[in-house]
């Protein structure tokens, strides 16, 4: 008896993201799905899973070049690429159909939406730990919306040095300035 199964993915995609923009891709009439993702550039490309009403950021991350990794999307996100440098990216991506594995749903974590603002004429290389590792362009503001107690990092000479932990503390909207955060934390009085 011979039984043969039924591929559920669809083709290998390939999409080359112009400079400085971001591209959703939605499929309305899945119930969710996984993507398999390679990045094919030579700089690191942004990965993320939003929410389709509010455009809150879900789950994402910095994907390496050359590197490739996957992402579920629920049926009320889209994914999302983004390619914050001066040069193209390409990117290659499947699309698995099907509903991904129910999480439990715990209690929500608060969250907190405000700017990450870099007022140097710097670009500045964040670690946001479990969401993504952004880099803000010099004389630029970048919109994020971090769960209470999100740690935001800065790699210096190898090492991790802890700028700030966001808190129900800053109002919602407002601006942090990142170089100001630098200095307190290289100036910092053990």
């Amino acid at each position: 008896m011979i039984l043969f199964a039924q591929k559920r993915e669809l083709a290998k995609s390939t999409l080359v993201l112009p400079p400085k923009q971001v591209v959703v891709i939605d499929y309305p009439n899945y119930k969710g799905f996984r993507v398999k993702v390679w990045n094919k550039a030579k700089f690191e490309l942004g990965v993320s899973a939003r929410n389709k009403e509010t455009d809150s950021l879900q789950k994402g991350f910095g994907l390496d070049k050359g590197a490739s990794a996957s992402l579920s999307v629920e049926e009320d996100m889209c994914l999302q690429f983004e390619n914050r440098f001066f040069a193209p990216l390409k990117v290659e991506y499947t699309i698995f159909k099907g509903k991904p594995a129910k999480k439990k749903i715990g209690a929500l974590t608060p969250q907190r939406g405000f700017y990450l603002v870099n007022t140097t004429a710097q670009a500045i290389p964040l670690k946001i730990p479990g969401v993504m590792n952004p880099t803000l362009s010099a004389f630029s503001k970048s919109g994020v919306d971090l769960p209470i107690g999100q740690k935001i990092l800065l790699s210096v000479a190898g090492k991790d040095l802890l700028l700030f932990t966001v808190t129900d503390s800053i109002p919602k909207g407002s601006g942090v300035n990142v170089a100001d955060l630098i200095d307190r934390a290289l100036n910092k009085k053990d």
